[in-house]
């Protein structure tokens, strides 16, 4: 069982991690030279709506699996980096969380609206935070691999 929920756990870090280093890093860039904001706030916003739900179950499975084997195999006496993973795997979520509740469902309601505008500056503050998120994933997978922390 713990073979299974470790796969789990990995398999929704490389979507998640691998979703926001492609629409961070090749997506947006290539849709800002290429298209102009009444076509590529859509497309972002249609883009981003999919991959949210793979990012949901990603979430759930990371964070199913990991306190599965934390709580469950480990008793909760992990070493030091599982207790800094866990906790910046949380905080990642929660910033997901805010990504999808505010500013996502802000642009989708501005898009609704035809307000460029608003749209605009939605997507800002959601590529800073899948910016954000982005960084401590990829932190978090190189020094958990390494077992840096």
């Amino acid at each position: 069982m713990m073979m299974t929920m470790l796969t789990l756990h990995q398999l929704g870090v490389i979507v998640w991690i691998g979703g926001m280093f492609f629409a961070h890093m090749a997506l947006r860039p290539a849709a800002n030279e290429l298209l102009e904001p009444p076509v590529r706030l859509p497309l972002l916003h249609q883009v981003l709506k999919r991959f949210f739900l793979w990012v949901w179950l990603a979430v759930i499975s990371i964070l199913v699996s990991g306190f599965w084997v934390f709580l469950g195999i480990m008793k909760g006496q992990a070493p030091m980096y599982i207790h800094l993973m866990a906790g910046f795997g949380l905080l990642m979520a929660i910033i997901f969380f805010y990504i999808y509740f505010v500013p996502f469902r802000a642009m989708g309601k501005a898009l609704d609206q035809n307000d460029l505008p608003a749209a605009g500056s939605r997507m800002v503050m959601i590529r800073r935070l899948i910016g954000v998120n982005l960084v401590i994933g990829l932190v978090l997978a190189a020094l958990g691999g390494l077992k840096l922390f």
